[in-house]
């Protein structure tokens, strides 16, 4: 490979890993109880809009987008620590999840999920 095409193929590669962290994935607190699952994701700053849960046989998936709001007009960033633009959080639980037995509530930033297993015993 010329220096050419390595320098070309390392700016792609480098390239291509800035977009894969433009991904972020939320944190979620997992609880099992005496009637199934429960996960808490953290979604502080999301509309529930923006947010799509998909469940299928072990799998549970969040994804969805956190956007930028302005607060002022004339701001410059000086610091940014919050991550912003499309998100997805996968887990894989160790049970089929029945799928009409799923429920969803959000809280001040908190997407809980509820569910119970085929099996009926958690």
């Amino acid at each position: 490979m010329s220096g050419d095409s390595r320098r070309a193929s390392d700016l792609f590669l480098s390239a291509a890993r800035a977009f894969q962290k433009t991904q972020w994935c939320p944190a979620v607190d997992v609880y099992q109880t005496r009637d199934g699952w429960v996960l808490k994701y953290e979604l502080a700053g999301i509309s529930p809009q923006e947010v799509e849960l998909t469940v299928h046989g072990h799998t549970v998936a969040v994804r969805g987008s956190r956007r930028d709001v302005r607060v002022d007009e004339l701001q410059q960033s000086y610091s940014m620590e919050i991550s912003y633009n499309q998100f997805e959080r996968s887990l894989e639980l160790p049970c089929v999840v029945d799928t009409m037995r799923v429920s969803t509530d959000y809280r001040d930033g908190m997407l809980i999920v509820r569910l119970r297993c085929e099996d009926s015993s958690a």
